[in-house]
């Protein structure tokens, strides 16, 4: 039979040992380990004084980088808060002689003035509507942009604005327009000016690439909105930043600006310092590769370490040396000492003189004959105990007081794998992350406790599988001491399985995967009773679906199911990672909105209702639509259940149906959103 690890014979053992004996003597040795001690010793006393001249270092250079990033960003905010001032004064100067938007306002000698500030000027009306534009286009004149939120922003407010980038609906290209309100001589509103500025072209973004910090430092430019104007080697004028923004940069999106250590898009570490701009609601981002601000502080760490590398070459020696003499007496002791450990001898033979020295090879001779008695003993025990745990055919293991594993039967090979650790740390390094912890942290106390061990938890097998195994432990005592631990471990993954199974298909619909009725029934009870603990706040979406009907009565059943997976998807899409989405039955939904206002759940209702319009379904060359009519409520101080807020979410979502469909309704308020009906 091939031998399992805890069953090897001594003849292995005394192989094994052997062949580590070269490796492990020079480490044996008193000798060894006082020099080792010594160069230990010097070696943490020379990364003792690099770490804090290290930290020194490095607190001088971040204040010092600091300093530079806040003078180079407050520097270069200024020069381009002074330049779209500057194009803004010369819109409205033009403006004061424009009282109101007319065809041929624009006098081209006017406007010739202002070629080096702006690519072309526009004027629009109260809706709109543009009336001239220089250079004169007849494809321009007469266009609306109602939809355009520079429109929306000059109607709203008659306040100079700085659009976001876009691209041009004639020339295709990447451009800003800058915005002037126009009045007549009343002081009336009568529509706006606008000068566009290429993004590619104008002076004002080019001027932004003579901009540089260094080898690695660079400037960046984006707007509030989350759209980068510029940075080097950008291939887009209008690049979007990614989902996930560095930290700092997303907290400069929201009006912060100061400095701040982040990791840059790119991946590297970096000093970053942030102002805004706003006159044009720019974000101006002044980089500093953190390897280029350290570089300096290496470089003299690197000038220090090389004369306490080469003191440390020339100090072990001697001590080396001083050492060897001082034991050189006890070096045939320790060898025969070492030889005892190894079998190789059972008793020591050195004649000497020395009475201390005698004393201690009379004493180590007769312990290691006690000890010969006694492993006699503990082997002929130890194979009794093993025999009988190996014809157990439940899985079963022996480890001694410190956890260690001293035996494990054929059972537990066949329930783990062939290749199982026989150490502690090797099996807890296959419990599943989620529960290692836990399980260590039991182990331990069962252990220090000499207590019993009970645990159910997942295990990783040799085949990169997942078990679930419940172990069980039951402490041993001999002469009322605590020698170890004794275990059985059965399988229960199928077990586990069905229960699970169970309990998801009880609590879900399987046709969306959404929870059912009965799953969020639960999950509200369960949020009631925190609010009332707590006060968070709890709101909830009922969603009836629009047009629906007419889907599963031409398309069939088939295509109104795939229709409600669609509206799952979008569910899920739109909520957030702690909210419930549940399907009542038929074509109505829930959300339950866990710690979230009325406010912020009529804002994710809205986001909802439109995603929800967006999709569509083919089928026989026809395009398939639905829309929902949602109805928001929450948690109020008289709720005792959770019927009084289905039944305010429901009858909301009725109103909104009954109101033109397709909208967003509180219990009490009128139509949030309105759609197609």
């Amino acid at each position: 039979m091939t031998e399992r690890p805890g069953q090897g014979g001594p003849g292995v053992r005394t192989r094994l040992q052997g062949w580590l004996h070269p490796l492990t003597l020079p480490l044996l040795t008193l000798r060894s380990r006082l020099l080792a001690g010594a160069g230990l010793l010097w070696v943490v006393l020379c990364i003792t004084l690099l770490a804090f001249g290290w930290q020194a270092g490095s607190q001088l250079v971040s204040d010092t980088n600091r300093q530079h990033l806040r003078y180079e960003a407050d520097l270069i905010r200024n020069s381009i808060t002074h330049q779209v001032n500057e194009h803004l004064q010369e819109l409205e100067r033009l403006a004061q002689d424009i009282p109101e938007p007319v065809a041929g306002a624009l006098d081209p000698g006017q406007s010739h003035t202002l070629t080096s500030f702006f690519e072309g000027l526009v004027l629009f009306d109260t809706e709109s509507r543009i009336m001239d534009a220089w250079p004169t286009r007849n494809d321009r004149v007469g266009a609306r942009f109602p939809d355009r939120n520079y429109a929306r922003f000059m109607h709203a407010f008659q306040h100079p604005h700085v659009s976001d980038p876009f691209l041009g609906r004639f020339s295709g290209e990447p451009l800003v327009v800058m915005l002037v309100p126009l009045h007549d001589a009343e002081g009336h509103y009568t529509g706006f000016l606008g000068g566009l500025v290429n993004i590619n072209q104008s002076q004002l973004f080019k001027g932004f690439k003579r901009l540089r910090l260094g080898e690695g430092g660079h400037v960046t430019i984006t707007t509030a909105a989350g759209q980068r104007l510029y940075q080097p080697g950008q291939r887009q004028a209008i690049a979007e930043l990614p989902e996930t923004p560095p930290p700092a940069l997303e907290r400069a999106l929201y009006g912060w600006q100061g400095e701040a250590e982040e990791t840059t898009i790119s991946g590297q570490p970096a000093l970053v310092a942030y102002r805004q701009v706003w006159p044009a609601d720019w974000i101006v981002g002044v980089h500093l590769p953190k390897d280029q601000a350290e570089a300096p502080l290496i470089a003299g760490m690197q000038r220090i370490t090389r004369p306490a590398l080469w003191v440390l070459g020339v100090v072990l020696p001697i001590v080396g040396f001083l050492i060897w003499l001082a034991l050189r007496p006890l070096t045939r002791l320790a060898r025969q000492v070492m030889e005892l450990r190894d079998e190789q001898r059972h008793t020591l033979e050195i004649p000497t003189r020395m009475p201390e020295l005698r004393r201690v090879i009379d004493i180590i001779n007769e312990t290691e004959k006690a000890r010969m008695i006694s492993r006699h003993d503990l082997s002929r025990r130890k194979a009794l105990l093993n025999a009988t745990l190996a014809a157990s055919p439940q899985g079963m293991f022996v480890a001694d007081t410190q956890g260690r594993l001293t035996f494990l039967n054929e059972a537990l090979h066949e329930i783990l794998g062939s290749s199982v650790n026989q150490t502690l740390a090797g099996w807890a390094n296959r419990v599943h992350p989620d529960e290692r912890e836990p399980v260590r942290e039991a182990w331990r106390q069962s252990l220090a406790q000499q207590q019993d061990f009970m645990r159910q938890f997942r295990f990783m097998d040799s085949d990169g599988g997942q078990r679930w195994l419940d172990v069980h432990t039951r402490a041993i005592h001999l002469e009322g001491e605590f020698i170890g631990v004794v275990g059985t471990v059965r399988d229960i993954t199928q077990h586990r399985h069905d229960d699970a199974l169970r309990r998801w298909e009880a609590e879900h619909d399987p046709l969306t995967g959404l929870l059912n009725r009965r799953g969020l029934t639960r999950r509200l009870e369960e949020a009631l009773v925190e609010w009332q603990k707590t006060g968070v706040q709890t709101a909830i979406l009922f969603l009836d679906l629009d047009h629906f009907k007419p889907i599963n009565d031409r398309g069939g059943h088939a295509l109104g199911d795939k229709m409600l997976q669609r509206v799952a998807e979008a569910m899920r899409c739109v909520i957030r990672s702690n909210d419930h989405a549940a399907r009542q039955g038929g074509d109505e939904f829930a959300v339950l909105l866990t710690g979230c206002s009325v406010d912020q759940a009529l804002t994710l209702a809205e986001v909802l209702r439109k995603r929800i319009a967006t999709h569509s379904l083919e089928y026989q060359g026809q395009h398939w639509h639905v829309t929902a009519s949602i109805g928001v409520d929450h948690f109020q101080p008289g709720d005792k259940g959770i019927d009084g807020v289905l039944a305010r979410a429901d009858a909301a979502s009725y109103r909104a149906k009954q109101g033109g469909r397709n909208r967003v309704i509180t219990d009490e308020d009128e139509p949030h959103q309105s759609g197609t009906g």
